[in-house]
This record gives C-alpha cells, structure tokens and sequence, in this order.
C-alpha cells in the first residue's frame, strides 16, 4: 500500500492481512507494547502477562509472518526492523478501533482520559484556557497536558505514546503529519522601573550594552533571537538564564534585564504594568504553533474531536 493511503484502505487492509495470516489480538497487542516500551519485559508488565507468554506471543507473530519485526543488540533495547515499522501503524490502527468499538455507541458523549504533549510555551500560554473549554463542552472528559522538548515530544509521537501534540514550527519529520495551527509573537520586555521603559521609539542599537534574560543557549527562542540581534548588537549580555519561561518572566519583571517572551505569556503584565514592551524599529519576531500527530493510524473518537476544536480555533484573528 502506498505512504498516504487513507485510514480506511489501511484498515482494511490490516482486517485483510490478519484475517489471511491466522494473527491473534494478544499478538499485536505484545507487539505494539514491545515497539513502544523496547522491551519484553516491561510489554509483559503492561499487558498483565508473564514475560514467557509475551516472548512467546511475538516470536509466534514473527513466524507466522515469517520476517523479524525486532533486531536483538546486546545490552541494548530491542530495535524495530523497517517491516515492524511498516507494520506499527496497521497494527495500532487496529487496536485503537478495536478499543473504541467495545467502549460502545459511536454516538455516546465523549468520555475518558486524554493526554496532550506541548512545548512548554504553548503549555504555559494558550492550551490550559482551551482544554478547560473543551472540558466544558464535554463534561465526561479529563486532559492531562505534558510539557516537553520538541525533539522528546517527536519522539513519543514516532513511539505511538502520544497521538497529539502542539509545538513550535519544526522542519518536517517522517511519519508525522504536522499542520500549522497558530502564529505566536514574541516581544522584548522590561520592567517598568527599567530605563528603556521610559523610552519611546528605540533603535535595535539602544539595546546595546543591555543585561538580558533568555531561555537556554541551545533554545530555539533564544538562538533565533541571537540571530535577530546579532548583526547591530554582537554578543548578548546574559545575566540571566533559565529552561523555564515563568522563570525568565519573573525575572524581567524583578528588573534583571530585557526579556524577549510570548505576547501570550506576558500580555497581563503588560495591561496591568508589571512590564513595559520595548518598541524597538526593525525588530519583529513570529513563529508558527503546529498539531503535530502520526501519520496514516485511525484515531479514537476523543482524540479526533479535540484535534478539529484545536484547528476550529486556529489564530483568535480569525474568530
């Protein structure tokens, strides 16, 4: 079957292929917690069998299907061959539909736990009023938000461990359908008791010589802006630094220098003049919010109804 093929034609063709084959649910199931976890232990531990009966299980799907779907390196999680990964999406496709057909009527209220992944900009800003909205219009259900680096965050959408996630604009990645979502500005800040604040129109040059409060070096928030800057300012004069936005937010605001944040994080400092947004000529930042999911899997009724009221409510300009 092609790369792209729509859900359905992947569901069919896994019934196809299992019912042709004499595959057995427990099967898969061993076989997807083994992709996932790397190992047959812990797959046995989250299946609530012993380890015997789970080895067992997928050697007898290996044979039945007659090719290696893991790759054995000493001292090393097992390693999923191209034909497991060629196979993962099928099978967690079926065992997703499979889940949502004994939890019963396709049209009964959505109920149940979801978890979400988010870079912790958009954790920390616009998911938690939009998932407590959510929640609002659907009583039954519970969101548990996880906050992570972009790169984890890939990594757990490649393993199946998370089916949504939200994050900065990032080049595309195999096996993850990423849709842009929102744009995000980022301002620089002081202060109010800072004495850029009480400057008017400013040049990028004004800002020379300036103490500065950033993320992390190897951010990608701070690396753009050294970027941005580096030209008319050189190296920036760094006093403060944190993997936290809260973090470099309070300590703007506790007057440690200029800070380039999310209007989203900092817009009730700024109304209510706990900081002050520098309007400096030249400078202008934005980036793109993406719904990053795996590619060609079914998903279960809850999920696909968060990820279209996320897309429903893309750029609030367009509300």
């Amino acid at each position: 079957m092609k790369r792209g093929a729509a859900p359905d034609a992947w569901r069919g063709a896994a019934l196809r292929y299992a019912g042709r084959m004499k595959v057995t649910l427990r099967q898969l199931q061993v076989f997807d917690a083994v992709a996932t976890l790397g190992s047959v232990t812990a797959a046995a531990a989250r299946l609530s069998m012993s380890q015997s009966a789970a080895s067992s299980a997928l050697t007898d799907l290996q044979i039945v299907l007659g090719r290696p779907l893991f790759a054995h390196a000493k001292g090393r999680p097992l390693q999923i061959t191209d034909e497991g990964k060629r196979l993962r999406p099928i099978v967690r496709s079926l065992l997703g539909e499979i889940q949502d057909m004994e939890r019963g009527d396709a049209n009964a209220p959505l109920s149940g736990t979801l978890v979400v992944g988010a870079t912790s900009t958009i954790a920390e800003t616009v998911l938690p009023r939009l998932c407590i909205e959510f929640m609002q219009l659907h009583p039954g259900v519970q969101i548990h938000v996880q906050a992570e680096a972009v790169g984890d965050l890939f990594t757990r959408l490649e393993r199946f461990e998370l089916e949504t996630a939200l994050i900065e604009i990032f080049p595309s990645v195999e096996g993850i359908e990423l849709t842009t979502w929102r744009t995000d500005e980022l301002v620089l800040v002081v202060a109010a008791e800072h004495p850029l604040a009480r400057r008017g129109k400013l040049k990028i040059k004004d800002l020379a010589g300036q103490a500065w409060c950033t993320r992390e070096a190897n951010s990608s928030t701070t690396s753009r802006l050294r970027y941005l800057l580096h030209e008319e300012l050189g190296q920036l004069k760094v006093v403060f630094e944190s993997t936290s936005n809260w973090a470099v937010r309070h300590a703007v605001i506790a007057g440690g220098g200029i800070g380039c944040l999310s209007r989203a994080l900092v817009q009730f400092d700024l109304d209510n003049g706990r900081l002050v947004q520098l309007d400096v000529a030249g400078f202008r930042y934005t980036r793109a919010f993406s719904l990053a999911r795996p590619k060609n899997i079914w998903r279960s009724r809850l999920t696909a109804a968060f990820d279209q009221f996320l897309l429903e409510r893309g750029d609030p300009a367009a509300h």
